[in-house]
């Protein structure tokens, strides 16, 4: 027995089995990448597929079957290739951790407690050598960001 059914997407009639009828039918790969696109149907593109769930699923099913894949070599050219391609407005990171916080923990010889923060002391967050860091505590750090707005007037500084 077939039924008669419409497309989604362009509303067409079509005939299907009771075994091919879906949540969501389509008369061609045309019309279902259309319901599908979110240029084309940001209402209701989502109802395809749970997005959120496939990119962790495809993270884990990418270390099963390429375990070799993210060696140190190939995580340093992949970097590279990204090293110098943003704006330059925010940290820069070393391997997804914060520069700054890796230069001074190396000069500290240490990891970084709960609640130290990095202040850099000519105000650009961009230089991160070791005599321009300042390791402090979140208050101490406050209140000397407090101090440079009121004596000096930085825009930015007293937040």
């Amino acid at each position: 027995m077939r039924y008669q059914i419409e497309c989604d997407w362009c509303g067409l009639t079509m005939e299907r089995t009771p075994s091919g009828i879906k949540k969501h039918n389509f008369c061609s790969r045309k019309c279902q990448g259309h319901f599908s696109s979110k240029s084309r149907n940001p209402e209701r593109y989502g109802e395809m597929y749970d997005v959120e769930k496939a990119s962790a699923w495809m993270g884990e099913l990418n270390r099963k079957l390429n375990p070799t894949r993210m060696t140190a070599n190939t995580r340093a050219k992949l970097r590279e290739a990204h090293l110098g391609s943003g704006e330059g407005k925010s940290y820069a990171k070393i391997y997804g951790r914060y520069e700054h916080r890796v230069v001074a923990e190396a000069e500290l010889g240490r990891a970084l407690q709960p609640g130290e923060i990095v202040h850099h002391i000519d105000c650009n967050k961009r230089n991160n050598h070791p005599d321009n860091l300042m390791v402090l505590t979140q208050s101490e750090h406050a209140a000397l960001h407090a101090w440079l707005n009121k004596f000096f007037g930085l825009p930015g500084v007293g937040s």
